[in-house]
């Protein structure tokens, strides 16, 4: 009788850790794909990269600015523009480029206020908001 209490204790038991591993499973798999849900790609945004760096003198100086642009677009067709405009575009950020002092590029803050500048001089030639933002890949000065 010892015998069989003590086999029905080991069943209960090892029921028992059984169904806590599943239980457990279960709610980690459910947390996992939770957070793999809370995760949204917005299949509409594209980074436009133009082909070649930006290359300038530094006004006043004689160091040399290296870019390498990215522009965070939120409507895919206006890459089609951006190609169309590539020279301009150039043009005008080189422009800009040129007219910046060491002083003026000096830090993150002076990176930050370029990146504004260039994405206002984007937004305005496509007369379009759908460039969200500037990015930098490179930001040398030699």
């Amino acid at each position: 009788m010892e015998k069989k209490n003590f086999l029905l204790k080991i069943i209960i038991i090892l029921l028992l850790i059984i169904l806590i591993a599943v239980l457990i499973f279960f709610l980690s798999y459910r947390s996992n794909s939770n957070n793999q849900e809370s995760i949204k790609v917005d299949k509409n945004i594209k980074i436009y990269s133009f082909q070649d760096p930006f290359i300038s003198n530094i006004k006043d100086s004689n160091k040399i600015l290296k870019v390498v642009i990215k522009l965070e677009l939120t409507n895919p067709r206006i890459e089609d523009v951006i190609n169309a405009k590539n020279s301009e575009i150039r043009h005008e950020i080189n422009l800009l480029l040129r007219g910046k002092t060491e002083e003026d590029l000096k830090g993150s803050e002076g990176q930050a206020m370029v990146q504004k500048e260039i994405l206002d001089v984007v937004r305005k030639l496509l007369d379009t908001e759908s460039v969200r933002n500037v990015y930098f890949d490179e930001f040398i000065i030699t």
